[in-house]
């Protein structure tokens, strides 16, 4: 090759071209230069059909113009540069910018107007020996359109996303490696959404910011967040910013040689829900094992926190609809990446079913659990509740947490009304597994059943309830008690032996029970319910009574005038018409005839069955009698009989005799 250098002037213009330039990391196809020489600026134009660049970059139709190049020494610059190239996917764009070299080394280079996206990118590229830094910037970058661009690439987005973004990119170094890089990105108008519909979100507004710097063998990593409006839905949880923004700082080093991430200070906020900081290590390769973390959690807000993050997880348990209130707080320590120790402290929480099933006022709590055992004891205190309506009064308790349980060391009276229930040995196992199972002997001081009652909405009662109740388990979602519960009332008493509870706390419980009544005195139990005044005594049974939410589904009971009864037998004509319209024959029976005139009747004795299967309930008397049975059988003169036609009988049907014997109240008009 040879070069002819003319005095300025002399020369109008100077071509030359090459079939190919190659060099570390480029080729260069069918170049063409086409320098015009001036006094002080020359025009300078390359051209070439192809630029092949690192990582498969290749652009068509390149020219680069320099209409004002200035040449000093062995450099020069140009302020006005344009470049023109087509690339598949971005099409045909035009670029401004400006360059200066010089010697040995040193290059200043600005381009802006990259079309990317539908919006702009600029960058600044300046190099001097061997180091070099690059600063970039896009504005208004379409979030569909660099999903489309990265699709194109080969690396497909796994959601659909759109909104406008914009970057801001720095790199310090010297050789292939950066020494800093810096990262930040904003967000407007966010949308995205994945094929499965699991995870979606709508109006996003945020930013993020990175920094990653090397300090000798390993590097300080730096990353702030933000994150302003919208909303976001990841399987089952919905989270919405808006009052709540988020705010997420942390500071880090990553040790290539140890393959090792280090956390040195994690902060988390989101205003009113939560407040954490934490601090931890991965060793990369090795999975979860390779994580240790501590994390405190300053302060959890209900029930923002509760509606938004648990509630989510919580469908079909008894923890799916509460209100809440009140402030958690805790600590949580990984190793290996299990946990290894858990704190919960809680401070004047409240907890309250929205279907009336249970409620926790006033809890506090300090919870230690450890994974070897070793927790020192821990404290609850709850200053009111109630279970099922039935109120419960302050209670404290030291539990001891093992490592998927607690038990009780000391006795705990939990009060109940004017009574209590005392625990004693209480032991609970398999919380982590999910199948919690718990085992209990226990009593129950006498409860004044009027309170009782009057707690429940039934009709009040006098009386008291009381029991030992030995060997309580509950597994497998069912709750048994092994000892017998006495309830005394009327003069009389009702034992509730097998007792069973399945899935107390859910949806639809399931109630079992063999009811024993003896003894019971039947004008204080008709005057109680204003059923009509009956004297003498009362016994029964109900056995195989199953509840299903509470209402009867089967039981085979039976109600009657007990052997050997000698105590005055008495029946009054309110109490016989009752009698009658419940065993399905028609009131009014003493409205004619010389029977009116008698208030009350002698009677022999009394009884009524019904074994309900289904919906139907299968009745019955103390006696067969002609196309039925006998309610009561008389005694003396006037003597009065009173009979059920009705062997099959609706279950809803009967309630509603019973209902209308219930609501019609006084005594029955007698002409």
């Amino acid at each position: 090759m040879a070069a002819v250098v003319a005095p300025a002037g002399a020369v109008d213009s100077v071509q030359l071209e090459m079939g190919s330039l190659e060099g570390e990391g480029f080729r260069i196809e069918s170049l063409r230069l086409v320098l015009q020489p001036g006094a002080e600026r020359h025009a300078l134009a390359l051209h070439a059909d192809a630029v092949y660049l690192a990582e498969g970059v290749e652009l068509q139709a390149v020219r680069v113009d320099c209409p004002a190049l200035r040449l000093r020494g062995l450099g020069g610059e140009c302020q006005e540069a344009r470049i023109r190239f087509r690339h598949a996917w971005l099409g045909d764009q035009t670029l401004s910018g400006s360059f200066r070299y010089a010697h040995p080394g040193r290059l200043d280079l600005q381009v802006t107007g990259l079309q990317l996206a539908g919006g702009n990118v600029r960058a600044h590229v300046r190099v001097q020996g061997e180091r070099w830094a690059v600063d970039a910037g896009g504005e208004a970058l379409s979030l569909e359109g660099l999903a489309a661009l990265s699709a194109q690439a080969g690396q497909p987005w796994p959601i659909l996303a759109q909104g406008r973004s914009r970057l801001a990119l720095s790199a310090r170094g010297a050789g292939a490696l950066p020494d800093r890089l810096d990262l930040t990105l904003d967000l407007e108008d966010g949308v995205f959404a994945s094929e499965d519909g699991l995870r979606a979100g709508e109006g996003l507004a945020g930013s993020v910011s990175a920094a990653w710097e090397r300090d000798g063998g390993s590097y300080r990593l730096q990353l702030t967040a933000d994150w302003r409006e919208g909303g976001i839905y990841l399987h089952p949880v919905f989270a919405e910013a808006g009052e709540s923004p988020v705010e997420l700082s942390l500071a880090g080093r990553m040790e290539p040689a140890a393959a090792r991430l280090s956390v040195d200070r994690l902060d988390l906020r989101q205003a009113g829900v939560i407040t954490l900081a934490g601090r931890g290590a991965w060793t990369l390769g090795q999975g979860l094992a390779g994580l240790q973390a501590s994390i405190e959690v300053d302060r959890v807000d209900l029930p923002a926190a509760y509606d938004m993050y648990a509630r989510p997880f919580l469908p079909g348990t008894a923890l799916d609809a509460l209100d809440t209130g009140g402030v958690l707080a805790g600590r949580l320590e990984v190793h290996n990446g299990e946990p290894a120790e858990v704190v919960v402290n809680a401070a004047a929480t409240s907890l309250e079913d929205r279907l009336g099933r249970f409620a926790v006022h006033g809890l506090d709590t300090a919870l230690h659990w450890r994974a070897d055992g070793t927790a020192p004891l821990s404290r609850v205190s709850v200053e009111r509740g109630h279970v099922y309506g039935i109120p419960v009064g302050r209670t404290r308790f030291q539990p001891v947490i093992g490592r998927d349980g607690f038990r009780l060391p000391e006795p705990v009276r939990v009060p109940v009304l004017d009574g209590g229930l005392d625990i004693r040995d209480l032991h609970v196992e398999g919380i982590g597994s999910g199948d919690a199972r718990w085992q209990f002997d226990g009593g129950l001081t006498p409860i004044s059943m009027e309170r009782l009652t009057a707690a429940l909405g039934w009709p009040r009662l006098s009386g008291s309830l009381a029991g030992i109740i030995p060997d309580v388990r509950y597994e497998q979602g069912l709750l048994s008690v092994g000892g017998r519960l006495l309830v005394r009332a009327f003069d009389g008493t009702v034992t509730l032996g097998d007792v069973r509870l399945r899935d107390p706390l859910g949806v639809a419980p399931e109630f079992s029970a063999q009811i024993r009544i003896r003894n019971m005195d039947l004008e204080q139990i008709t005057r109680t319910f204003d059923f009509g005044r009956i004297t003498g005594r009362l016994e029964g049974d109900v056995r195989d009574l199953v509840l299903v939410r509470w209402s009867p589904v089967q039981f085979d009971a039976v109600l009657r005038t007990p052997p050997g009864d000698t105590s005055p037998r008495r029946i009054s004509q309110r109490a016989v018409d009752n009698l009658t319209r419940v065993g399905g024959g028609v009131g009014g029976i003493f409205s004619g005839g010389f029977l009116r005139f008698f208030e009350e009747f002698n009677y022999r004795r009394l009884g009524l069955s019904c074994r309900l299967v289904g919906e139907v309930c299968y009745m019955d008397g103390v006696a067969p009698a002609e196309h039925g049975y006998y309610i009561v059988q008389g005694s003396g003169l006037p003597r009065i009989d009173v009979m059920g036609f009705t062997r099959e009988v609706a279950w809803r049907d009967l309630v509603a005799r019973l209902a209308t014997v219930m609501l019609e109240g006084g005594e029955p008009v007698v002409r």
